[in-house]
């Protein structure tokens, strides 16, 4: 893999997870994430979206960022940038590797169709179905409907963004973002209602993902967290792993 497409990778994702947090670069190499509504280090961390021989001293400057706001540092660092001397480093300012994210792309399709889904995408998604079916799919309730919806008008006013919501029933059955950055196409969200799992929702909406890519001339994309056991399902479909991110915590306990 090319430089430019691993540069282009990172910038889809950082150019989507912007519409749900405050966004601070570092130079143009460096961003990190921070959430006044959701609490978890996905929403609260850092990352490169090339490798630099300045990623030291850019940690060091993000761990300031971190302390500010009283948070712990959460740094994902890609696999291939960790020589003896940036692992020394880490090891210095107390941090371990705690999991990893895959970075994944289409590969050889193989779905799994349910034909009795029915996915609905741009003006004809109700933001509120969307983030009812998310937030049960991802946290099991809807307590954080308020903060959702105010991210989800925002972002879905963004051309390159689609919402796709499927259902069964004519009941919710899961999501997906859909987030363009120049020939990629990023899928974000993918998740199932908790009643609907082993229905072949999410590999019926990422078969659509699909075609929308390669209609439009773009690559399908995603990452996934490895301690969430959903690569295989991933690879299983046809995805395959292009690179890897470590997450690195400070002071390592718990993710």
């Amino acid at each position: 893999m090319e430089d430019s497409d691993e540069t282009g990778y990172e910038l889809n994702e950082v150019s989507w997870w912007s519409g749900w947090t405050e966004t601070l670069w570092l130079g143009k190499d460096a961003y990190l994430f921070f959430s006044k509504h959701f609490g978890e280090y996905f929403f609260n961390r850092g990352g490169f979206v090339k490798v630099t021989a300045r990623i030291a001293s850019l940690v060091d400057l993000m761990e300031v960022e971190f302390a500010k706001r009283d948070l712990k540092s959460y740094i994902f660092l890609r696999s291939d940038s960790l020589n003896s001397r940036l692992l020394q480093h880490m090891e210095r300012r107390r941090y371990k590797i705690a999991d990893q994210m895959s970075v994944m792309e289409v590969d050889e399709p193989l779905f799994q169709l349910n034909g009795e889904l029915v996915l609905a995408t741009g003006a004809k998604v109700g933001l509120q179905q969307w983030a009812d079916a998310y937030l049960r799919s991802f946290y099991g309730d809807v307590k954080l409907m308020e903060k959702v919806m105010g991210i989800l008008e925002r972002v879905s006013r963004d051309k390159d963004t689609s919402l796709v919501l499927a259902e069964l029933d004519e009941k919710p059955a899961g999501v997906l973002a859909l987030h363009r950055t120049e020939g990629l196409l990023g899928a974000y969200c993918v998740g199932t209602v908790p009643e609907m799992r082993g229905k072949h929702v999410a590999s019926t909406i990422l078969d659509f993902a699909n075609k929308l890519a390669k209609d439009e001339g773009r690559k399908l994309i995603l990452q996934t967290i490895l301690s969430d056991s959903v690569e295989p399902l991933y690879i299983k479909l046809g995805f395959r792993r292009v690179y890897t991110k470590e997450l690195f915590v400070k002071g390592y306990d718990t993710p």
